[in-house]
């Protein structure tokens, strides 16, 4: 299972880590979600209690578990 924060950490390491820079998630189960990072919510602030991340698509936000990604990547 990835680590979503320490991934993260590595992005913003590298890129400046807000809703201009735009990311591509591929999840276990073969999707690809692209777009603008909508934010980060850790494990004790969700239930179940699993860190996730939102990435902004259109006018929603789509929120994707920590257990759901394989790889994220930044496109732009």
């Amino acid at each position: 299972m990835m680590d979503l924060l320490s991934e993260l950490k590595k992005i913003n390491e590298k890129n400046k880590l807000n809703n201009k820079l735009k990311l591509k998630i591929v999840c276990t189960d073969g999707e690809i979600v692209e777009g603008p990072y909508g934010g980060y919510t850790q494990a004790l602030d969700n239930d179940p209690e699993i860190a996730s991340i939102s990435i902004k698509r259109n006018s929603y936000n789509v929120e994707l578990d920590e257990t759901e990604i394989k790889s994220i990547e930044v496109i732009e």
